[in-house]
């Protein structure tokens, strides 16, 4: 039964990041012409995630004012995890989302396994809702890191790897029931400040335009409705 559960968070994991991998290989030839509307549309997806999903969670696991302080240490370690990565300015901002996303993977993953313990019903729903919504924050990283040239099939690889830790958090929510059910609040406001710093430090700036306002508002839209 574990077994099982692990493998159905592992699956929803990887393949909604990787899906998200694989529509970014559409746009590859044009991301230069249209990059300013792919970072607002990244940054639309990113924030709504942060504001419809995470911390919404996070405030319903336990309350708000420790989401918002838990929010704002995910801040100051992104900061922090910044000044250590010695790469160029761009191929920062692709890492920053990626190890958000790894980050926010795992709660999500031990929502899965913590559901299924439950009603298994609730947990196959569960697994699927969350699989469907990764794919825009599989994209979302994925334009960013075709942005700095890197090679798709690598973009693709990253996607895919950002999926794992949610099949790692269905193992241990399943395993280990409702213990560390108390810890997702927290893991999903450290990784709703990770994504809030990325967005508002590194993809706005570089994305002033109209284009870069159209992208945010279809973003949003996508998440809102998925």
């Amino acid at each position: 039964m574990i077994l099982r559960i692990t493998i159905i968070g592992l699956l929803a994991g990887v393949i909604g990041t990787g899906l998200g991998g694989i529509i970014s290989a559409l746009f590859k030839r044009n991301i230069n012409r249209y990059l300013d509307f792919f970072m607002g549309l990244s940054g639309g997806i990113m924030l709504a995630v942060v504001v419809f999903d995470l911390m919404k969670e996070s405030m319903n696991e336990m309350g708000v004012l420790s989401t918002v302080i838990f929010t704002f240490v995910g801040v100051l370690l992104t900061m922090f995890l910044k000044t250590k990565l010695d790469m160029s300015k761009e191929m920062k901002t692709g890492y920053l989302i990626f190890i958000s996303i790894l980050l926010h993977n795992l709660p999500e993953g031990l929502a899965i396994g913590s559901s299924f313990m439950s009603t298994e019903t609730l947990g196959m729903t569960l697994a699927i809702v969350i699989g469907i919504h990764n794919i825009p924050e599989g994209l979302a990283m994925a334009l960013s890191l075709v942005g700095t040239k890197m090679k798709i099939s690598k973009v693709i690889l990253f996607t895919i790897i950002a999926g794992i830790p949610m099949g790692i958090g269905s193992f241990i929510g399943a395993y280990f029931g409702g213990t560390f059910h108390s810890l997702i609040g927290v893991f999903l406001a450290l990784a709703a400040g990770t994504m809030m710093y990325v967005v508002l430090e590194e993809i706005f700036p570089k994305s002033r335009s109209l284009y870069c306002i159209i992208g945010f508002l279809i973003g949003t839209i996508i998440v809102y409705y998925i």
